[in-house]
């Protein structure tokens, strides 16, 4: 009778570790997913804020040459300012 009984047990075990097994591999397939997300997104928000430099360096020596270095920083930093505010606002919308 004690054969019976191990039997059965042995057969919880492989099917326990077999669930074990299969959620580990499940778990490490998301992880590598949510890593590649993580790091296209990372390079597409690089790139939006090496693009954000350029156009802003752009305006700045356009603004400088039309208006004068002083006014081109006043505008371009009031700009900055009113964008920063305006995410702030956004952001504070949104959680409410």
């Amino acid at each position: 009778m004690s054969a019976s009984g191990s039997e059965g047990a042995s057969l919880i075990a492989a099917v326990a570790k077999s669930i074990a097994l299969f959620g580990a591999v499940a778990a490490g397939n998301a992880v590598r997913r949510t890593g590649s997300m993580v790091a296209a997104y990372g390079l597409i928000a690089g790139l939006f804020a090496i693009s954000l430099c350029f156009l802003t360096f752009a305006g700045y020596q356009a603004l400088a040459l039309a208006l004068g270095n002083i006014y081109a920083a006043l505008i371009v930093g009031t700009g900055f300012l009113v964008a920063g505010l305006l995410a702030t606002v956004a952001i504070q919308a949104r959680r409410r």
